[in-house]
């Protein structure tokens, strides 16, 4: 049987199921983390999963990620996305990584003041196309980078409230914000320095996704299992339509045979006639 799937089903389309049906045997927790270009998204994730060299996730000033990243950090698989807006349907690839997601870290850096108009544009199109924008906000950490940018306390609590402003505007609901510095982490780590890593709030976000992770785990599993559900149906449903397909071309094929032979009958009636006529002709002589 499984030599005969290649034959009627892309290899992708598999692979995608498999990957349904491990996520849901392996019970990980797939975080995405979402955001602007150079807003701190690769750092972020490469000091999640302890690379403090970040090679993991690119972090160069060019553009690197274009299509979505993903890596597995103990029971975590964390996920990279292109830069929203940053080049033609990098939004697209966002939403479709977003819905596959457990937990989402949206990431704004702090240099830019409040959400800007691209962020506010993706957040309304969550709202809009989302079946329930609530659990979005439930399954989602706003963190607020590079803290250790801000021009003090008094900078990262303004720019804070002006961002749980946009939500609830948006969602009409409180979100998580939590403002961290990858670079304070990293820095506390390696010189091992307690009171940078504290500063970081590195571990209050780790602590943050546990907690949501342990609080929706159940919801979480069910959504696996709903995927893994999805994903089997229209795989059936291509199949199937697959079927149709080859009914078709069978049928018509077979109607093309019967034309031919059809044809073919009614030359050879007239060869046997004229053969007829012929011998006809030459009896007469």
């Amino acid at each position: 049987m499984s030599q005969l799937i290649p034959k009627y089903l892309p290899e992708e389309d598999m692979k995608t199921l498999y990957s349904l049906q491990s996520a849901v045997e392996k019970n990980t927790t797939t975080v995405t983390c979402m955001g602007l270009y150079n807003h701190g998204k690769s750092t972020l994730l490469n000091t999640l999963i302890k690379d403090f060299e970040h090679t993991t996730f690119k972090t160069a000033d060019v553009r690197e990620t274009s299509n979505n990243k993903a890596v597995e950090h103990g029971n975590v698989i964390f996920v990279d996305t292109p830069g929203l807006n940053s080049r033609e349907h990098d939004d697209k690839r966002v939403m479709d990584a977003v819905k596959e997601s457990d937990i989402n870290l949206f990431v704004h850096t702090i240099t830019t003041g409040e959400f800007d108009k691209n962020e506010i544009e993706f957040l309304h199109s969550v709202k809009n196309h989302w079946g329930n924008p609530q659990e979005f906000i439930e399954r989602t950490i706003f963190v607020l980078s590079r803290i250790d940018k801000a021009d003090g306390e008094s900078d990262i609590a303004n720019t804070k409230e002006r961002m749980l402003s946009q939500i609830d505007d948006i969602f009409k609901c409180k979100a998580r914000i939590i403002p961290v510095s990858a670079q304070r982490y990293t820095k506390g780590r390696l010189e091992e320095k307690k009171s940078l890593v504290e500063k970081s709030n590195i571990e209050v976000l780790e602590a943050m996704i546990d907690e949501i992770s342990e609080n929706v785990k159940e919801s979480i599993m069910q959504t696996k299992k709903n995927r893994l559900e999805k994903g089997y149906n229209d795989l059936v449903k291509k199949l199937y339509s697959k079927v149709q397909e080859n009914k078709l071309e069978v049928s018509k094929l077979k109607n093309e045979r019967k034309k031919f032979q059809d044809s073919l009958n009614q030359d050879i009636q007239k060869v046997e006639t004229t053969l007829k006529n012929m011998h006809a002709k030459l009896g007469g002589v």
